[in-house]
């Protein structure tokens, strides 16, 4: 990836853009949810919808086990929606989300999901407010995680929870593949973060029973093929053409892809 310069805290191992983009919120436009690029964005959202659900139903159980009922909650990053919707299908009553992307929140909004637009800082959430706060495949894209997480831990009612699910820089994939790890993003990802760093990063925002872990996501055959044409672009493009022609693309695969989850509680 030419012009693609990273540096590496030694002490907490955080890896950063060292060049990011000046307008953020350009990037998240509609072509964002639909494109072709193989690496960048999503293929398809909307037609990858279904699958997200059963992802997002997961992370909701083990969210509602952890917290030990259905609060009040905000989705930080929420794109289209798709977790809040699951969350109401399950009986979460006082549910919200922020997006930066203007086409996602009015698509979100569209369902009839209560979500505001722009970040957490530009947001008067009052402070202890939120019973869970999460951020989905989101705390990569923001410049200033440290002060984005005081933000939720402000907001946060005592007791209650940050879920977190991010790539994991350190982790098994990123070692195998090197610079070609698919989660090496130019202009999407600002930040990179490791199980230490981002226990780290909890940490100083006041957090406490942090957990890491490996997670998971679920992904239809379909999506996993168009993101290994990235790596042999004329074979996975020819396997890409024959599955989309049968049902079986829509196969679902519960795959550990090099991303970590993280839990913090904002102690009473």
């Amino acid at each position: 990836m030419p012009g693609y310069k990273l540096a590496k805290c030694p002490k907490c191992e955080t890896v950063w853009d060292k060049l990011p983009p000046e307008e953020i919120s350009a990037i998240y436009d509609k072509t964002y949810f639909i494109n072709e690029n193989p690496k960048g964005g999503y293929a398809n959202y909307f037609e990858a919808m279904r699958i997200n659900r059963k992802t997002f139903s997961g992370r909701l159980e083990k969210i509602e086990k952890t917290l030990g009922k259905k609060g009040t909650l905000l989705d930080v990053g929420c794109a289209l929606g798709d977790f809040l919707a699951e969350a109401k299908t399950r009986g979460w009553k006082d549910i919200q989300g922020i997006e930066i992307s203007h086409y996602a929140v009015v698509f979100a909004r569209g369902k009839g999901l209560k979500v505001n637009e722009g970040v957490l800082e530009n947001n008067s959430y009052p402070p202890n407010f939120f019973e869970v706060v999460t951020y989905q495949d989101v705390i990569e894209h923001i410049p200033n995680p440290k002060d984005e997480l005081k933000k939720a831990y402000k907001i946060l009612k005592p007791g209650g929870i940050i879920f977190l699910v991010t790539p994991d820089v350190r982790g098994l994939w990123a070692k195998l593949l090197g610079p070609l790890w698919y989660h090496y993003k130019p202009r999407e990802h600002i930040l990179y973060f490791s199980k230490k760093s981002i226990e780290v990063a909890l940490a100083k925002a006041g957090f406490k029973n942090i957990l890491v872990r490996n997670t998971y996501h679920v992904f239809s055959l379909e999506y996993i093929l168009n993101r290994l044409r990235y790596y042999q672009p004329n074979f996975f493009e020819f396997l890409l053409k024959m599955v989309r022609k049968t049902k079986v693309k829509n196969l679902p695969f519960k795959l550990y892809t090099g991303e970590i989850e993280a839990w913090g509680q904002k102690l009473p």
